[in-house]
């Protein structure tokens, strides 16, 4: 996959969790009618990563250490945790779960559960970013390259060779 495809689709991922976090931007029947497209994109971003994570999953004991085991130490914690965020938030759910006619019973304990792994999940997150920052980095700037350089590039072309061009001049 192209990395500014994987840049967007991370950069989508990464706001949608951190308006999700808190339910008084949306409201609580928008924010779970999000998180359930958003379980969409998360199964996309693993999907994309799955060869990565088949290929770490087989050597994971071959080296003593290498920041590949670190990254994925963390995405396999990080995907437990948005998994018990989506089952906890499941359980609570006032509007998502009752759309489909279930109803679920009020439990406070799943509403505990709901808010730490929610704020756990965030410091994963945000750690598994900052492994990745170079990354990010780098890619940030190739787009923002991609953006101007045409422009610039066309600019140059025009003054590279004052003579293109006026053949019929």
């Amino acid at each position: 996959m192209v990395a500014k495809t994987r840049f967007w689709l991370d950069v989508f991922i990464f706001t949608g969790f951190l308006v999700a976090l808190e339910p008084k931007f949306t409201g609580k029947q928008l924010h779970e009618w999000l998180l359930m497209a958003g379980v969409g994109t998360l199964l996309i971003h693993f999907l994309f990563h799955w060869e990565w994570l088949i290929k770490i999953s087989l050597n994971f004991f071959k080296n003593v250490f290498h920041i590949s085991r670190l990254n994925y130490v963390v995405a396999i914690v990080i995907f437990i945790g948005f998994i018990t965020i989506i089952t906890s938030g499941l359980m609570i759910s006032k509007s998502f779960l009752p759309y489909f006619g279930i109803k679920v019973a009020e439990s406070r304990g799943w509403e505990s559960i709901h808010e730490l792994a929610s704020n756990l999940t965030l410091v994963l997150v945000a750690f598994h970013f900052a492994l990745h920052w170079e990354w990010v980095w780098r890619t940030f700037n190739q787009i923002l390259t991609g953006i101007i350089r045409p422009k610039s590039a066309q600019a140059a072309g025009a003054f590279a060779n004052p003579d293109e061009g006026l053949e019929g001049e």
